[in-house]
């Protein structure tokens, strides 16, 4: 099974060195238990409901006193020394501008913005989705049944391509939204469509007011993960063409391990099936995205890093 994203899809330092790392940080892969609802989580398609579902195709909506509004405006590329069109979106009560909802572009393209309405914590309420595409994207929630709260923001997690998967996975009636992990998209020898995009989902903690990643929806990953590791051939020699697969396979095992808590695990199959000459290089490039990924960060209690205003 080749893990996918459910959402529809500085100095390196070795693997060696990580590893010892991990062992002064933290003496042991961490603990992911899996409540009995996760056990029994629907077996039904996790992205027959998105975000873009619920896009309304006007520029202006009005709920509960708040107004959200699609804006154009010109953005100056200097490197292709030319204008580029986009959109972004305002979210105003009262009278005023509380929250601007952009900065999404691509030279190659313009981007687009869509928003809507959704009752993801329940029926009685509805929250804004919003999001803003151009081959990659951003997408926030804001609670407008309330004070206008940001609920969730892809930024802050560095995930995200055009949508957005809602899926109530535990059946409690709150609505889990779900989407890929980008950080290793062409990567070293893999196209884009080769490149593994594993998923995570997000549940709400009403404690915090946020989505949050929910740790024990990664052990899925691990669903016939001893039968997909058989079918890999450590003595594999593949030609230039075939190094891109290559990887993928085993770089696809290896996160699914890496965020199921099992990282020595996933190491220790790494070491065993990827036996190209640039192992060391590759070792050390995937440790280095690791070491920065917000999500891989949180799952082993790692401080967030330090993220510049957006």
């Amino acid at each position: 099974m080749v893990l996918v994203a459910v959402a529809c899809t500085a100095t390196s330092r070795s693997a060696s060195q990580a590893s010892e790392q991990s062992a002064a940080n933290r003496s042991a892969d961490p603990v992911i238990e899996v409540s009995p609802a996760d056990a029994t989580a629907s077996d039904d398609d996790p992205c027959a409901e998105m975000f873009s579902h619920f896009f309304v195709a006007v520029d202006s909506i009005s709920y509960n006193g708040y107004e959200i509004s699609r804006l154009h405006k010109t953005v100056r590329d200097k490197e292709l020394g030319r204008d580029i069109l986009m959109t972004y979106a305002t979210l105003n009560s009262g009278g005023r501008t509380i929250a601007t909802f952009g900065g999404v572009y691509d030279s190659l393209g313009d981007n687009t913005t869509g928003f809507g309405l959704a009752s993801l914590l329940g029926s009685e309420t509805k929250q804004l989705i919003i999001s803003e595409t151009v081959r990659r994207g951003r997408h926030w929630i804001v609670d407008i049944s309330s004070d206008g709260a940001t609920l969730f923001d892809s930024n802050d997690w560095d995930g995200g391509n055009e949508e957005v998967c809602v899926h109530d996975f535990d059946g409690d009636g709150v609505e889990e939204i779900s989407l890929a992990i980008t950080s290793f998209w062409g990567f070293w020898h893999m196209s884009m469509a080769e490149s593994p995009l594993p998923s995570v989902v997000f549940k709400y903690e009403p404690n915090r007011r946020k989505y949050m990643p929910d740790k024990s929806a990664f052990l899925r990953g691990l669903t016939d993960i001893d039968e997909d590791v058989q079918t890999i051939d450590p003595d594999e020699n593949p030609t230039e063409g075939r190094k891109g697969p290559y990887l993928a396979t085993r770089l696809d095992i290896l996160l699914r391990y890496v965020y199921a808590g099992r990282e020595s695990d996933g190491w220790s199959f790494f070491d065993k099936t990827y036996n190209l000459k640039d192992k060391q290089d590759v070792k050390r490039d995937i440790t280095r995205i690791l070491d920065t990924e917000p999500v891989y960060r949180f799952v082993y209690g790692m401080r967030p890093m330090k993220r510049s205003a957006s």
